[in-house]
C-alpha cells in the first residue's frame, strides 16, 4: 500500500509540473496509469497466493485508479467527474472481482469461508453505486461546488486537472508586411499543432489557446496572458509564444500563412506538425506528435522522435530520422529514411532509396531506381524496383517484379521472389526461399529451409540442409546448375529436348532419371551422362534422399551416356 500510494504521489507531482519540465517527467506521468494497474493486479495476485498483503483492497484501488487514469488519457476533454460518473460501474466491477478472488482462495487453516454478503459489503456497493450516481448528475449540469473557490499555483492546477474543462480562445492574425523574398521563418512551440500554408501573399500568423480550468472565466485569464511573439532576426524572422513565462496548463496551437519564397524551419513537441504548398526546402523537428507535409518544391529534413509521419508530392530529396509509423510517396528526389518500430509505407520514388528500420514493417513499390532496405525481426515486402539489396534478419521478405539484380540476406523466416529480371542472390539461414520466373543467373545459401525455384532461365547454385530442393526450369539450360543437399531430396525438371552434362549422387539415396531413355545405369546413387551433343554442366548432390531428374516436352534428346 505505501509503494502504491508513492507511486500515485509521484505521479500526481510530475502531472502538474509546469509545461516546461523535462521529458523524463512528462514521460513518467504518462505511464504512471499502467504502473498503478500492474501494481494493484501484483499486489491482488499476491494476496491469492500468499496473502500478502492481508487484504486486496489496496490493489483494488490501485487498479481502478490506473483505469481512470486511462480513461482520461482517452477522454481528455472531461473533468474527473466526468471521468468518474461515466465510469463508476467499473470501480463495482473489480470490487466484485476482488472479493471473488478472496473468496476463492479461501484456505482451509484460515478459519471458516468468508461470507460472501457482510454489512462492510453492502455499505460499501451502496457508497459506489451512490458516488457514482451523483458524479454523473453533478458532471452533467454547469454549476459548480468548487467554481467559488480560489485555489492558486499547485492547488489550482490539480483542480483544473482533475474537475476542470478545456476552454478554447483564437487571437487575430499576426502579419508581417516587411517580409523579403528568400528570408528564412523558423516556427518554434510545443505542446500544441502547428500548421503551414505556402502560397500566401504576405506572412501571417494566428495562435490558438487550449486553457484547462473549472471556470471559462478562469481560463480566459489565462489565455489572455499566452501570446505569439514574432521576431526578426539577421536572416529572417521567428515565430514562437511566451509560454516559458506563465506557469499553466495549456496547449498553444500555431497557423501561419508563408509567401512561397520563404525558407522553412518547424521545431514542435508534444503537438501535429502540418507543412503544405512550401515552395522551398523545409526543415522539420518533431517530437511526440505526427507530421504530415505535402507539396514541397525543396528538399525535406524531418527530425522526428517518436513521431508517425506522411509525407507526398516532394519535388527534391527527403531526409526522416526517427520515425515510427510512416507513409511517403511521390518524391521526385532521393529518399534516406531511418525508424524502428513501426509501418513503414514507400512508393513512387524517383532516385535512389535507402531505408534502415529495426522491428519495423517495411512496404515499398514503384522504386524507379536501386533501393537498399535493412530491418530485423520485421518484414520486407518489394514489388516494381530497380537493383534491391535486403538485409532482413529474422524477417519474412517477399520481392517481385524487379527490373534489376536483387541480393537478400535474412534468416529464420520464409523468402518469396517472384519475377526477377536480373540475378537474384540469396544468402540465408533457416530460411525456406521459393521463386518464380527469374531471368539471370540464381544463387541460394541457406540451411534448414527448402528450396523451390520455379521458370529458371539461366545458371542457379543452391546450398541447403534437411529439406527438400525442387527445380522447374523454363527452358532448355544455357548455363551450369550445381546443387548441394545434405541430408534432403533434389528434383529438377527440364524440357526433353535438353542438352546438358549431369553429374548427380546420393550417398544413401538413389539417383533416378524419369523421361530419358536409353540410359545404362549400373549403380543406383551414381548417374555420369552427356545429352545431346553439347551443354551446360549439372551437377547434383545429396547425402541422405533421393536425386530425381525428369524430363518433360514433346521430343525426345539424343542421347549418350556413361555411368560410374
Amino acid at each position: 500500500m505505501i509503494a502504491g500510494l508513492l507511486l500515485l504521489a509521484a505521479g500526481v507531482s510530475f502531472l502538474f509540473i509546469p509545461s516546461s519540465a523535462g521529458q523524463v517527467a512528462r514521460w513518467f506521468a504518462r505511464l504512471l496509469p499502467l504502473i498503478l494497474i500492474c501494481a494493484g493486479v501484483v499486489r491482488v495476485m499476491s494476496y491469492a497466493v500468499e496473502r500478502k498483503p492481508r487484504s486486496p483492497i489496496s490493489g483494488m484501488l490501485l487498479i481502478f485508479i490506473g483505469v481512470l487514469w486511462f480513461a482520461n488519457r482517452i477522454h481528455p476533454e472531461l473533468n474527473g467527474l466526468h471521468i468518474y460518473g461515466r465510469y463508476w460501474l467499473l470501480l463495482l466491477g473489480v470490487f466484485a472481482a476482488v472479493e471473488l478472488v478472496r473468496y476463492y482462495s479461501h484456505r482451509e487453516s484460515e478459519g471458516p469461508p468468508p461470507r460472501v454478503f457482510t454489512m462492510v459489503r453492502v455499505v460499501a456497493i451502496l457508497l459506489i453505486v451512490v458516488t457514482g450516481v451523483v458524479a454523473g448528475r453533478i458532471a452533467g449540469n454547469s454549476p459548480s461546488l468548487l467554481s467559488a473557490l480560489r485555489l492558486d499555483g499547485f492547488l489550482g492546477n490539480l483542480r483544473d486537472s482533475v474537475v476542470g474543462q478545456e476552454y478554447s480562445f483564437t487571437d487575430q492574425a499576426m502579419e508581417v508586411p516587411a517580409f523579403h523574398p528568400g528570408s528564412r521563418v523558423t516556427v518554434s512551440n510545443s505542446y500544441g499543432d502547428v500548421k503551414v500554408t505556402g502560397g500566401a501573399s504576405i506572412l501571417r500568423a494566428t495562435l490558438s489557446k487550449g486553457v484547462r480550468s473549472w471556470s471559462e472565466e478562469d481560463a480566459r485569464k489565462i489565455a489572455d496572458q499566452i501570446k505569439i511573439v514574432i521576431e526578426q532576426t539577421e536572416d529572417g524572422w521567428q515565430i514562437r509564444t511566451n509560454r516559458d513565462q506563465i506557469a499553466q496548463q495549456f496547449t498553444t496551437s500555431l497557423q501561419i500563412e508563408l509567401p512561397g519564397a520563404a525558407r522553412l524551419e518547424i521545431n514542435n513537441s508534444y503537438g501535429r506538425v502540418s507543412a503544405s504548398q512550401i515552395d522551398s526546402p523545409l526543415l522539420v523537428r518533431a517530437s511526440y506528435g505526427k507530421a504530415s507535409i505535402n507539396g514541397i518544391r525543396g528538399d525535406v529534413d524531418l527530425s522526428l522522435t517518436y513521431s508517425d509521419f506522411e509525407m507526398a508530392n516532394v519535388n527534391g530529396n527527403a531526409t526522416i530520422t526517427g520515425a515510427k509509423r510512416a507513409q511517403v510517396s511521390q518524391v521526385q528526389g532521393a529518399l534516406k529514411l531511418a525508424g524502428s518500430n513501426g509501418n513503414i509505407v514507400v512508393r513512387d520514388i524517383a532516385e535512389t532509396v535507402e531505408i534502415n528500420a529495426p522491428f519495423c514493417k517495411i512496404t515499398a513499390q514503384n522504386l524507379q531506381s536501386s533501393a537498399s532496405i535493412r530491418t530485423e525481426h520485421g518484414s520486407v515486402k518489394v514489388a516494381r524496383a530497380g537493383d534491391v539489396k535486403i538485409d532482413a534478419p529474422y524477417s519474412d521478405v517477399q520481392a517481385e517484379e524487379i527490373t534489376g539484380d536483387l541480393k537478400v540476406d535474412s534468416s529464420n523466416s520464409d523468402i518469396r521472389l517472384r519475377s526477377i529480371a536480373g540475378e537474384a542472390t540469396v544468402a540465408a539461414q533457416r530460411s525456406a526461399v521459393t521463386a518464380d520466373e527469374v531471368h539471370g543467373r540464381i544463387e541460394v545459401e541457406t540451411s534448414h529451409g527448402g528450396v523451390t525455384i520455379r521458370n529458371f532461365h539461366s545458371g542457379l547454385r543452391v546450398q541447403t540442409s534437411y529439406r527438400d530442393v525442387t527445380l522447374v526450369a523454363a527452358s532448355q539450360p544455357t548455363a551450369d546448375i550445381d546443387v548441394e543437399n545434405s541430408r534432403g531430396e533434389i528434383r529438377l525438371t527440364l524440357p526433353e529436348s535438353s542438352q546438358f552434362q549431369i553429374d548427380a549422387e546420393s550417398e544413401n539415396g538413389r539417383v533416378r532419371p524419369v523421361g530419358f531413355n536409353n540410359i545404362a545405369q549400373p549403380s543406383r546413387h551414381n548417374l555420369l551422362a552427356v545429352f545431346g551433343t553439347d551443354g551446360p554442366r549439372i551437377r547434383l548432390r545429396t547425402s541422405l534422399k533421393d536425386i530425381t531428374v525428369q524430363a518433360v516436352g514433346s521430343r525426345q534428346a539424343q542421347i549418350r551416356s556413361g555411368v560410374n
